[in-house]
């Protein structure tokens, strides 16, 4: 019987998972009474199941679409108000001058590009000078520059945009648990290369109960391995033709 060789280290995610799934089938289908191979292939068949179905998992949060939708309202009032704020302070007459000032070194003491900001910074900024923007000179300043209606706005903007956030936050927490295959792809082949090692031993030790094992997943292996090294010299091919 061929040796089998490892798993190449150059296998992508879905190449890793599909061997892993077929080399798990091998096993089952062999009816070993052997308890380490049987405890591994528990480990390699469960890691295979969870790259698959990160794979195909939907990426990005629930309700992304209502959330850059509120988040792009929010920031449009924002602005708005940023103008007129800008506006006031170069037209400069008095009493909406200073009025402008107050609200003006309020929001800048935050920082500066809020909108800019992720949506929780932003979200956490704007609820603190939203909170300022209460106390009684900003009250005044902000009738005084006929901007109470233009501020209620945003408030509630906020107010709507924390709602979708909190409804985003319960749905992800429904989902089931989908690991980024990536992060498990080392481990899995650790775990094939594992038992590749122990059928290699076995085979040559025991070879009337391992060898058709050995053979088929020595199959298996190396036929996508030989995929792998056709991939390799024709991407290094191209390149060294470009």
């Amino acid at each position: 019987m061929s040796q089998i060789n490892h798993l190449l280290t150059s296998a992508i995610v879905a190449e890793t998972a599909d061997i892993a799934k077929h080399v798990g089938i091998a096993i089952d289908n062999a009816t070993l009474t052997d308890e380490y191979l049987n405890g591994e292939n528990v480990k390699l068949k469960a890691n295979s199941v969870l790259m698959v179905r990160g794979i195909g998992s939907e990426k990005g949060k629930e309700l992304k679409e209502e959330l850059d939708t509120a988040d792009a309202r929010r920031d449009a009032l924002f602005s708005a108000m940023m103008h007129f704020l800008r506006g006031y302070q170069r037209w400069n007459k008095n009493s909406t001058g200073e009025a402008a000032d107050v609200l003006y070194a309020i929001v800048k003491s935050h920082g500066s590009n809020i909108p800019r900001l992720s949506i929780e910074k932003e979200s956490a900024m704007l609820d603190s000078i939203l909170n300022a923007f209460q106390k009684e000179e900003a009250a005044q300043a902000i009738t005084t520059l006929n901007l109470t209606e233009l501020v209620t706005d945003l408030q509630s903007e906020q107010a709507h945009l924390h709602e979708v956030y909190q409804q985003s936050a319960e749905l992800e927490s429904e989902k089931p648990e989908v690991v980024a295959p990536s992060s498990i792809k080392r481990e899995t082949q650790a775990i094939l290369n594992g038992i590749i090692d122990y059928l290699n031993v076995m085979s040559k030790a025991n070879a009337a109960v391992y060898g058709t094992l050995a053979a088929t997943v020595a199959e298996l292996v190396n036929t996508l391995n030989e995929k792998i090294k056709a991939r390799y010299n024709s991407n290094n091919t191209s390149t060294e033709n470009n």
